[in-house]
């Protein structure tokens, strides 16, 4: 009897041996079993901006992701993900090295968001034998955007659209369908340092105005010296709507009134705005000429000429390339004509449904394609007749072109066209020169 249990005891101890063994390999991946090892307990907290604390409540983290991956050369091969806070022990075993620790609002961040969007990490180095405290502080990563309504604006207007753009690949785009928009959250790029807000509306009476204002963090009224020019995360930014009205009472103009609440600071200070054909800028000299120029930024440093080389974008990997086309006219934009040929007969489709062949921009039939393309989820910011820029977003046609598939030919039987999208642009200015045709071509791969 003393011998059986012997027997199942020195089983039980030979078990846990090799469970330890085994936990042991599963904390030190590849390091080999004489790594110095250390302990790591993790905190994962969010700062809120000032201004949205009060009656707020915290914000629960427990749900959050958090990843530790290895920086330094020993420890370079380690990663440990956890789906959320809950999940994390609380000491987890790590090698002795350095370490960055990151946590995250669940999903992915968007360009627009209906709600706030927290990330932080920070640096931490594990000791041998020592339990080292991290603490991540996740901060808001895009900023909110409020449209308001005057009532006088309301009353003075029976349809309208404004696009709020802040100079990357896609515009905020606000229409009359909609008289009480939510707040966006908007992650503005890395180089927003001016924002502008571009409106066309119809009257009660059946004319048209058309306006634009340009604000600046830099010209708010209240500077600080840790707060810089460029809008960030935690930014809370307010645009008013209103009107200017004569001592008769009739319509003169449209008001643009702009607020900002820095992430820190409790209180809204005013951002005056700039109409910016006010100071236009001096005449080109010698002989004005329209320019097309294809530019794709895929990072800070990358430039080129997209009219040469075309676009590809990745359905798997959602590249989404910054894919825009400047146009410059001196002399003032007459016409804008956009033509585009599928790649597949699907994407060919809804656009011989939209009309994309000579498709004018210009004018009320551009304000009907803008307002068609926002409910596929495509924001166009339509040209003004006789401006001197306007930046057509191609890149801003990549989610619609992604539901329809790849524009590679797989079917040798029945190949349809090209094995790419492609945009025509002409554009002709008030002199009468016209350039375009151009040519972009866009290749969706699976």
């Amino acid at each position: 009897m003393i011998k059986s249990i012997n027997r199942i005891f020195l089983g039980t101890v030979a078990m846990l041996c090799i469970t330890s063994c085994e936990m042991k390999n599963e904390l030190t991946g590849d390091l080999g079993s004489k790594t110095d090892m250390g302990a790591m307990e993790l905190n994962v907290s969010v700062k809120q901006p000032v201004s949205q604390v009060r009656g707020a409540g915290n914000v629960a983290t427990n749900n959050f992701p958090v990843t530790i991956k290895g920086t330094s050369t020993e420890v370079a091969n380690v990663l440990k993900e956890y789906n959320t806070v809950d999940e994390v022990p609380a000491n987890i075993t790590m090698p002795v090295g350095q370490f960055t620790v990151s946590s995250h609002t669940p999903g992915t961040l968007e360009k627009q968001m209906n709600a706030p969007y927290y990330a932080g990490e920070t640096n931490i180095t594990i000791s041998k034998n020592i339990i080292s405290t991290v603490d991540v502080v996740c901060r808001m990563a895009n900023s909110r955007i409020q449209l308001n309504y005057g009532e006088d604006f309301t009353a003075a207007f029976s349809e309208w659209t404004i696009t709020v753009d802040d100079g990357s690949e896609m515009a905020l785009s606000f229409t009359n369908s909609n008289l009480d928009p939510a707040p966006i959250y908007w992650h503005f790029s890395e180089n927003a340092t001016a924002i502008t807000v571009n409106i066309k509306a119809k009257t009660t009476t059946g004319n048209t105005i058309t306006d634009k204002r340009v604000f600046k963090k830099a010209d708010a009224s209240e500077q600080y010296e840790e707060v810089g020019e460029v809008f960030t995360g935690g930014d809370a930014v307010e645009i008013n709507m209103g009107t200017v009205e004569s001592t008769t009472g009739e319509l003169t103009g449209i008001t643009i009134t702009t607020n900002i609440t820095f992430e820190d600071y409790p209180e809204s200070v005013e951002i005056p705005t700039v109409d910016p054909d006010e100071n236009p800028e001096p005449p080109v000299e010698g002989n004005a000429s329209v320019t097309c120029i294809g530019k794709i930024n895929t990072d800070a440093e990358s430039e080129g000429d997209v009219f040469e080389t075309g676009v590809e974008y990745s359905i798997a990997a959602k590249n989404s390339p910054e894919t825009n086309v400047l146009i410059s006219t001196p002399e003032g934009l007459k016409s804008l004509k956009i033509t585009i040929v599928g790649g597949n007969k699907e994407f060919q489709a809804i656009c011989d449904e939209i009309g994309f062949q000579d498709f004018e921009l210009i004018g009320e039939g551009g304000a009907e394609l803008g307002a068609i393309l926002s409910e596929m989820g495509v924001s166009l910011p339509m040209p003004e007749k006789d401006c001197t820029s306007y930046t057509f977003p191609v890149g801003q046609f990549y989610s619609m072109m992604e539901i329809y598939g790849a524009t590679l030919n797989t079917d040798e039987e029945t190949p349809y066209g090209n094995d790419y999208h492609e945009f025509q642009i002409t554009a002709e200015d008030n002199a009468g020169t016209i350039v375009g045709p151009v040519s972009l071509k866009v290749t969706i791969k699976k």
